[in-house]
């Protein structure tokens, strides 16, 4: 319970007393009450305390000296001054006076009758007794949340009891999904005005932040606030507790409600992930088995196709997006990265209804029925999906390689997700590290995805371009990049970092080491495709 000066007013010890400045100051919370018998307050007092004081310790300050004491006071926190007026002061000074008025203090003066002995116990007793009325509350509180636990209760029943403590509207969100948990659904659409953060105080131990909104279901538009803790939890999950104030802050003790009720939904929080995660490996073993076909028949797999809710639809695709941020090794994938990968997953289930993926390394793979969607309409959704992500996210740099396969039915799961693959293979091959392509994109790379030696595709590459990667391989990158550039000296150079006449010199090298016609319309056409062959030959021999 709190207890402010006006409350300590109406003891009967100060019956006596006066304010003099007014009404200022008397809602300030009152923590205890101290003799003042010096001026060095800073060393002693406590944010809260009402001093009592006859004067006898100001009495020797210089007027600079009060101003400094009152300051002091007032950035301390102390509640309020209490002076006895007596042979030492018959009337207080206007210089103190002016002080409590400008620094909000109320000051409260008292005859030389009235006694100390008795505001001190009536002050320490009230303290003392409400703070057995909160350690009870506090008991309540816990035997309550205890029983409950062992009830296993839905999120919702958490939020009903703390509804009914505090007597205000709460809401449960989980910012990463945009799935809300409301005791009064009304107030879930808000619109936000500004956030605050707010300081520390007692029966607070996490970080709490005060929300001016609108309610676009409540006709009156004017600004409601909100009272928002946020709620620790693993990985990528992101929760806050809303308590919609409506206006009417929140009393102070019962900030151990809601303490409470955020540490036993944190705990509810963690059990549920343990169990989703479980849910998550089963499933992932599953699509695992899937993609790889290890089923052992045909109703094996449709056993696993109705466990992981999937429809026997002729129009699914396997998609797989690869990502990897510049600054993160291939070992060991940035945390931002890894976040990436959570959005992305959840963006996609939002655009396909029947989908399920598997997340591994630094890539996901999806299993997606994408119904009668092209080719060009499935690109243009994944497009908007990482466009969208990665600018909510901040994470620009992140590179991202999605391929995807042709359709067919979930039968045929293990030749899709080899499509998509092999699509992989091909994008990374040649350096697209930001890219969308589907199967149909590879076009005559199909033809070595498939085969199973690609060595045996060196008998298409030129027998010029054989030699020169035989004696001087260093020239093959240059005559790949200056025949991409269609033969320009300068946009090859600046590709290279070189200087044109670098280029110029290497390609006359090559011409003189070879039979090359670069003239030759039907011979570049031989190279492009030889060049080509030879890198994927070079990187099967790595792999």
């Amino acid at each position: 319970m709190k207890l402010t000066v006006q409350d300590v007013l109406q003891f009967a010890s100060l019956k006596e007393a006066s304010v003099l400045t007014k009404r200022q100051g008397l809602q300030n919370e009152v923590s205890g009450v101290m003799i003042v018998e010096a001026s060095d307050i800073e060393n002693w007092a406590r944010e809260g305390e009402l001093l009592l004081s006859s004067f006898f310790a100001l009495q020797d300050l210089s007027p600079i000296e009060v101003k400094t004491f009152f300051k002091k006071m007032h950035q301390l926190k102390l509640s309020g001054l209490i002076i006895k007026v007596d042979r030492l002061v018959e009337q207080i000074p206007d210089l103190i006076l002016q002080a409590c008025t400008q620094y909000s203090i109320p000051l409260i003066k008292i005859p030389k009758e009235t006694k100390y002995e008795p505001i001190l116990l009536e002050v320490m007793g009230t303290l003392m007794n409400n703070n057995v009325i909160l350690l009870e509350k506090y008991y309540a509180l816990q035997n309550q949340f205890t029983k409950m636990a062992l009830t296993e209760p839905q999120l919702i029943d958490i939020l009903f009891v703390l509804k009914e403590l505090i007597q205000k509207p709460v809401s449960l969100k989980n910012t990463l999904k945009e799935q809300w948990i409301s005791t009064d659904p009304i107030f879930d659409d808000a619109v936000i005005k500004d956030t605050v953060p707010l300081n520390k105080k007692k029966y607070m131990n996490y970080d709490y932040i005060k929300r001016h909104v609108s309610y676009k279901h409540i006709e009156d538009q004017q600004f409601f606030t909100q009272l928002v803790v946020h709620i620790p939890n693993l990985e990528f999950n992101s929760f806050e507790l809303i308590i919609h104030e409506m206006n009417s802050p929140i009393p102070h003790e019962d900030y151990m409600a809601i303490e409470n009720t955020v540490s036993f939904l944190q705990m509810e929080l963690l059990k549920q992930y343990a169990v989703s995660q479980n849910n998550l490996n089963y499933k992932n073993n599953i699509i695992y088995d899937l993609l790889n076909n290890r089923m052992e028949n045909k109703e094996e797999i449709k056993e696993k196709i109705r466990s992981l809710q999937l429809t026997e639809s002729p129009s699914y695709r396997v998609i797989i997006c690869k990502y990897s941020n510049l600054i993160s090794t291939q070992k060991q994938l940035s945390k931002p990265a890894n976040t990436f990968a959570a959005f992305f997953s959840e963006e996609i289930k939002r655009k396909w209804q029947h989908c399920v993926y598997l997340i591994r390394d630094n890539k996901v793979v999806f299993i997606v029925d994408t119904k009668d969607e092209n080719d060009n309409q499935i690109k243009e959704k994944l497009k908007q999906v990482s466009s969208l992500i990665k600018s909510n996210l901040g994470l620009n740099k992140l590179k991202l390689a999605i391929s995807f396969s042709s359709v067919d039915d979930l039968f045929h799961l293990s030749d899709l997700y080899k499509e998509a693959n092999d699509t992989q293979k091909i994008i990374e091959l040649f350096g697209e590290t930001e890219a969308v392509y589907s199967y149909q994109d590879i076009g005559i790379y199909q033809l070595f995805s498939e085969s199973t030696n690609i060595k045996q595709f060196i008998k298409y590459i030129p027998v010029p371009l054989l030699e020169l990667e035989e004696n001087h391989s260093d020239l093959i990158e240059t005559l790949k990049v200056f025949l991409d550039t269609n033969q320009n000296y300068k946009t090859t150079a600046a590709i290279l970092f070189v200087h044109p006449k670098t280029v110029r010199y290497r390609i006359d090298k090559i011409k003189k080491l070879t039979t090359i016609n670069f003239s030759n319309a039907e011979q570049l056409l031989q190279l492009n495709i030889g060049l080509r062959i030879l890198k994927l030959v070079s990187h099967q021999k790595i792999n």
